[in-house]
């Protein structure tokens, strides 16, 4: 049969768990033919054709045409997980991204065969209903969330078991009533921020935000291929020079799911040389600073991390970080086929996860670094967890990173476990305040270490870290600070004596401001100075003497009044 004009015929093919893009033809006879003549060499498990053809409109629709798989291959059981923390007390909460995580772990093997999230299965009820169809794929996955979350609580899984039967029942029923729906709006004709508000104006906000991800669900749906879905969201978050609040929210929450399917990350990456090259990079996408060296303009994996950078993508950025995670946690060699270099690559992901913004994906990333490094070592329990987080540290050049190292650690299971041993490393960095000079890099100017400082500081006294630690922390910085200040003499140098006052005031004022020293004592310290010299008998005179002109007297006077009400001082 030949092609329509503007038609292609896409076949993919099945390899262990994920669809790859093998070959595309015009015209549809051919496609089906390869797909017959490849599988029957036994060498791919399945093969499915997808027809692209563009409409009227310019908008590719992409529509499963054709799916077979060998008959050895065509059970799709759960996949094995040791944790499920997404603890649900209502059926509402099934819809958030730490269970939609879950989901996306446990049904692997079919959510990658069908092409389909679990956000498209929870909202569309032809999807939902295939699934529970599927042999006993639900069964099977409920009773394994269940067992492990009745092994965390202690409660019987029988009764847990029940309980999320429960929500499936629920689940099942919304999305049927959904279905039924006509007057939701058609995302694909009006865009989403436009079907966002029209649902916004007639429903509640719980049901706003199901029924928008219903909408989104309908289009999303007839695309089974994982690029083609990403493309689509990502346009969607553009939409209008970008989607902000609720609607970018929603759209974030899809697109965790995406990169949440096993092959994705592997597809937008491309061939890595080893797993540490890869979790760089993905960190990285995490952050929004992907490095274009290598890549075209055209890159996916660039644009999506121009996305993260310049949008609030939450959840996409947690499930990225959540994939590092698990990965590092994993028995896969940072570093195929030399062993030898394993402990170097580990050295370059401990280094891209550790930044001046603290560690890429807080205390769970921080956690899963001492366990990968447990694997270097003979030692095991408390013993080894001690000397791993000891090692870990000291592979930190900067003690600033080290801070910010343990600081995440100890806002983890096993940190929680480890914090006095934390504590007492916390201390043996901070508590010195002579030990400064490590803190500080001589060949920088005295301003940026200040600044490095005062950000280290922010980062302590601002973070979810338990008390005492944090306080204690924060203190000792606060010291350091001083001691900084002291024996650079940061102040003598602002206050030179042989310039004019003026100028003097202005670079004590300058520290004064907000943001620029945050440390109570250091503050302190440089606000004395700044109150001595409004103390000097004729101030205001002494501070304009060698301006003539009494207009632009009043004038820097006005200014620098200005300065200190926004420094604090009344």
């Amino acid at each position: 049969m030949a092609g329509i004009r503007g038609t292609s015929y896409e076949v993919q093919l099945y390899q262990q768990d994920h669809w790859v893009i093998d070959s595309r033809f015009d015209d549809e006879a051919e496609a089906r033919a390869y797909g017959k003549r490849i599988i029957s060499g036994g060498k791919i498990e399945g093969f499915r054709i997808v027809r692209d053809w563009m409409r009227p409109d310019g908008r590719h629709v992409e529509t499963q045409i054709c799916e077979e798989f060998r008959a050895t291959s065509n059970a799709i059981t759960i996949s094995p997980i040791d944790e499920a923390p997404a603890v649900c007390r209502r059926a509402e909460q099934t819809y958030n991204v730490e269970s939609r995580m879950v989901m996306n772990r446990l049904l692997r093997g079919y959510v990658e065969r069908m092409v389909v999230t679990p956000t498209e299965i929870m909202h569309n009820y032809q999807e939902l209903k295939r699934l529970l169809d599927k042999d006993n794929l639900v069964p099977m996955a409920v009773g394994r969330v269940a067992a492990l979350q009745a092994e965390g609580s202690g409660k019987d899984s029988r009764s847990r078991r029940d309980e999320l039967y429960g929500f499936v029942n629920e689940i099942t029923e919304r999305a049927r009533r959904a279905s039924a729906r006509e007057d939701l709006p058609q995302i694909g004709q009006t865009g989403f921020g436009p079907a966002f508000e029209a649902l916004a104006a007639k429903e509640t906000a719980e049901d706003r935000d199901f029924f928008a991800r219903v909408a989104l669900s309908r289009d999303l749906v007839q695309k089974r291929n994982w690029l083609a879905k990403l493309d689509f969201l990502s346009e969607l978050v553009r939409e209008d020079g970008g989607l902000k609040d609720e609607p970018l929210t929603l759209v974030d929450g899809v697109m965790a799911d995406v990169l949440g399917a096993p092959s994705v990350a592997q597809e937008l990456l491309g061939t890595q040389r080893n797993l540490a090259e890869a979790l760089c990079n993905l960190m990285d996408l995490s952050c929004g600073r992907l490095d274009a060296t290598h890549r075209t303009e055209e890159d996916r994996a660039l644009h999506l991390s121009e996305l993260l950078a310049y949008n609030a993508l939450d959840e996409t950025r947690l499930v990225i970080i959540d994939l590092v995670r698990r990965q590092l946690k994993s028995a896969q060699p940072l570093h195929r086929n030399d062993p030898s270099a394993e402990r170097e690559a580990f050295d370059r992901v401990l280094a891209r996860a550790v930044s001046p913004d603290g560690v890429v994906g807080g205390g769970g990333m921080a956690e899963a670094l001492i366990q990968r490094y447990l694997r270097f070592l003979e030692a095991g329990g408390a013993t080894g967890r001690r000397q791993a987080i000891t090692d870990v540290c000291n592979r930190l050049t900067d003690p600033k990173d080290r801070v910010r190292f343990l600081l995440a650690l100890s806002q983890s299971e096993l940190g929680q476990m480890h914090g006095e041993d934390i504590l007492g490393a916390l201390q043996a960095l901070t508590a010195d305040p002579s030990a400064v000079s490590r803190f500080v890099d001589r060949a920088q100017p005295i301003k940026n270490n200040l600044e490095q400082l005062t950000r280290l500081f922010v980062h302590v006294n601002e973070s979810q870290a338990p008390d005492p630690l944090r306080c204690q922390v924060a203190e000792n910085l606060d010291t350091l600070l001083c001691a900084y200040i002291v024996n650079s003499r940061v102040v003598e140098r602002l206050d030179n004596p042989n310039d004019i006052l003026r100028h003097r005031a202005n670079r004590l004022i300058q520290l004064c401001a907000p943001g620029t020293l945050r440390s109570r004592k250091a503050l302190d310290m440089v606000r004395q100075h700044v109150v001595n010299h409004l103390r000097q008998p004729n101030f205001e005179r002494r501070y304009v003497e060698d301006i003539v002109d009494p207009a632009m007297q009043a004038k820097l006077l006005r200014d620098f009044f200005k300065l200190l009400g926004d420094a604090g001082f009344r």
